[in-house]
This record gives C-alpha cells, sequence and structure tokens, in this order.
C-alpha cells in the first residue's frame, strides 16, 4: 500500500454537512407546532428563488415530484413526446411514463456527459413537446443550443437542476432565471445533494398561472392548502376548500424547509470547498494512466456535485465478458470499484444508460446502438468520493487507491 495505510473505516462517497445549525433549526421549527407545510416552506421558497433567479418556487417532497408536476401543468400526455438524455436517473425519464407520453432518448456529449444538441435535433417530431436538459454533475447543459431548437419547433425546456443548484451557465444561473426558453426547472434537496433536506424537492415556474396549477395539483387537488384553510396567519381567517383536480400528494413540510434555510446559508462555503477538492483531485489525477475526469466548459460555473472519472476504453478489454448477462455491465469499471471497496473507499456508477435498462428496452426497443456514446460512458464511469468536509488528504488517499486498484485489475 506504498505510503498510504489502510483505512479504519469506509472514506464514504458522499458525506452530509449538518451541524448545529440544523439541529437548532429543527428544534425551533419543532416548537413552532406546524410540521406540515406552513411559513418555513414559504420562506424557503422566497430564498431559494431568489438564489437561483427565479420567482414562482413551489417546494415539493422530492425532484421527481417537481419533475412530474412541470409536465402535468404543462399537459404532457398520450400522443406526445419528450426527450431525455439517455445518461442520467431513471426519474427524468420515469416522469413522461407518468404522464402517458413516451420519453425519447438522447445522446451525450463525450466531454460533459450533458445532453447532445446535434442528437436532439435529430430526435424532434411532429409530436415532441419538450426537452429535458440534465446538468450531469453539476455541469450545464448547452442552454443555447437547445433553446434555439425549442424556439424553433415550438417546444420548451424543463431543466433538471437536481444536480446543479449553484451552477451557471454563460453567467447566467440555470433554470428558468437564466434561459428563456425554459418553462420548469426542478431541483433535488435529496440526502446527498449539494443542499440537503433528507428528502425533499423545488419546481420552479416561468409563470405566476404555471405555479399556482403546480400547488393546485401537487396537494390533491385541492384549491386551498392547510396553512390557509386552519392558520389565520396563512389565509386570514377559515377557508372551505374545493377539489377542482385529481391531483397528488407532492407537497413539502416545514421540517424539510427547516432544513433547507439552513443548508442555504452555507452553500456557497460549501460550493468553495467541493470546488477546492475537485481542482486538487484534477493535479492528482492527470498522473494517473488510463484514467480522464470530467471537462469543465470555460462558459460554465459547475456545481461541482459529483466527482467522475473515467475509464480508457484500452483497459476494458483487460478483463473477460462479464457472465451475469446484463446488457450494461463492465466487468473492468465493476472490479475497480471493488477494489476501491477493499481498500476502505466507496465509489459508485452515475448512471447506466437508460437505453440498455430492462424497462425502457421493453417499452423503448433500444439498446447500446441508440446511444452509443452515453452506453460507453456509462461502462468506463467511476463516482469517487466528495463532499464539502472532505480533507486533503483524503483525496491523496483515494487517488492512491485508485492507483492500485487499476493494478491489480488491469494489470
Amino acid at each position: 500500500m506504498g505510503l498510504f495505510h489502510m483505512r479504519d473505516e469506509l472514506l464514504k462517497l458522499h458525506v452530509a454537512d449538518m451541524g448545529e445549525e440544523e439541529v437548532a433549526a429543527l428544534r425551533e421549527a419543532l416548537a413552532g407546532g406546524w410540521l406540515t407545510r406552513g411559513p418555513r416552506t414559504t420562506r424557503f421558497e422566497q430564498e431559494l428563488g431568489r438564489y437561483v433567479g427565479a420567482e414562482q418556487m413551489l417546494g415539493t417532497n422530492s425532484c421527481t415530484a417537481a419533475l412530474h408536476l412541470g409536465l402535468s401543468v404543462a399537459g404532457i400526455g398520450p400522443g406526445d413526446e419528450v426527450i431525455v438524455p439517455a445518461q442520467t436517473f431513471a426519474a427524468s425519464a420515469n416522469v413522461v411514463v407518468h404522464c402517458g407520453a413516451r420519453p425519447v432518448l438522447a445522446d451525450v456529449r463525450p466531454d460533459t456527459h450533458t445532453i447532445d444538441p446535434g442528437h436532439v435535433a435529430e430526435l424532434i417530431t411532429e409530436r415532441t413537446r419538450a426537452i429535458i436538459p440534465v446538468h450531469f454533475a453539476g455541469t450545464p447543459a448547452d442552454l443555447d443550443e437547445l433553446a434555439e431548437l425549442a424556439d424553433k419547433h415550438g417546444l420548451f425546456l424543463m431543466e433538471d437542476c437536481a444536480h446543479a443548484i449553484e451552477a451557471q451557465y454563460r453567467g447566467r444561473p440555470v433554470g428558468v432565471g437564466g434561459c428563456p426558453a425554459t418553462r420548469f426547472a426542478a431541483y433535488s434537496f435529496y440526502t446527498t445533494k449539494n443542499l440537503i433536506t433528507g428528502e425533499g424537492g423545488m419546481l420552479a415556474c416561468r409563470t405566476p398561472e404555471d405555479r399556482q396549477r403546480a400547488q393546485v395539483l401537487g396537494l390533491h387537488g385541492m384549491s386551498a392548502d392547510a396553512w390557509q384553510r386552519y392558520s389565520s396567519a396563512g389565509g386570514g381567517g377559515f377557508r372551505l376548500y374545493d377539489i377542482i383536480a385529481a391531483g397528488y400528494k407532492y407537497n413539502m413540510f416545514d421540517l424539510q424547509a427547516a432544513l433547507g434555510l439552513a443548508q442555504l446559508a452555507k452553500l456557497d462555503a460549501n460550493w468553495e470547498r467541493r470546488r477546492e477538492r475537485v481542482a486538487q483531485y484534477n493535479e492528482l489525477i492527470a498522473g494517473v494512466e488510463g484514467v480522464t475526469p470530467l471537462a469543465y466548459p470555460a462558459y460554465v460555473k459547475p456545481a461541482y456535485h459529483i466527482y467522475l472519472v473515467r475509464l480508457d476504453p484500452a483497459l476494458l478489454k483487460a478483463a473477460p465478458v462479464a457472465t451475469d448477462g446484463a446488457p450494461h455491465a463492465s466487468p473492468v469499471r465493476d472490479g475497480v470499484i471493488n477494489a476501491l471497496r477493499r481498500r476502505q473507499v466507496e465509489a459508485y456508477v452515475h448512471y447506466i444508460c437508460l437505453s440498455e435498462t430492462e424497462f425502457y428496452r421493453r417499452l423503448l426497443g433500444t439498446d447500446d446502438k441508440t446511444t452509443p456514446v452515453a452506453a460507453d460512458l456509462a461502462r468506463r464511469s467511476i463516482t469517487l468520493p466528495l463532499f464539502p468536509t472532505m480533507a486533503p488528504a483524503d483525496v491523496e488517499y483515494v487517488v492512491a487507491m485508485l492507483k492500485e486498484a487499476l493494478s491489480e485489475i488491469c494489470g
């Protein structure tokens, strides 16, 4: 193991920065006695809206719910098509299916893993209604090219900003605050994200009308939420509700928002810490043969959500073909990940290619040739630990163990 001794504990992929501020925020919320959607949720919507440059914000219980609400408000349904990148978390495409529409999987760019506007242009048909760009790993997709396509064909964008709260594209925030073609943007506050509420999300809307419709659909189709119905502070007295749509149970609640407000206060400082660790990673990875990191175009401010490296294609020939029959199996990649874990470094895959998953192969008839760049990158990509409280020595350890793992698996 050279100069490095084996760690006693696993170096996790992500460690949440939770401290006394979050404990105090939860204690205050509990003492206030209002636990569901209430004044803290409203305040969190307003403050995050100021941060990302959007006025019409709606707190939800997940980013998935926010994505689904956006498509539902826009009336996406049977017969419609929505273009989604093939390398993303399943939720980005699943919500299209939930609406009864058809996701169309687009390939990604080999340097950033973000959706390829050139392939998007080839996939647009008379049934296409929207494009969902995903800001992969916190790097913005090429929004200008996508906006041009949207304007040309009468489409709208719904940005998946789950990785990208802090990100900027050409000096503008991602989401509705930066791109005129974007009708909705969805954010995630899952426990591994840059801003954490445990579970939770946010939908940013272009117009007040969309936001009002999303709020109704996101709470059972009720014409008034609980804060308005029961609290004189919230709505000026008792208000009887009506049911005006068959909605969902998607609302954020005040305990989540209390955490969110505490986390928002430290968001920029934590971004800077991750930026420093990414710079350190890049410097050290430059000395590792057979591995390259993600590219960060000069015109973006990345959110630095995850740190991902790609194995050179030649390394994939260093192990036999997988025997488990999974189309997206990658024995070398998986072998390196397991070797890292034996050395107390947690690693992961972001993400398998949706074109090769069982469900979308059955639904859409796709395979690795549908989106060859995404399929190739998925087999070669490994996510390494990155979190705000990560020490410089941790990065040194990870890279040293990566070298050992590559030597063990690839020779």
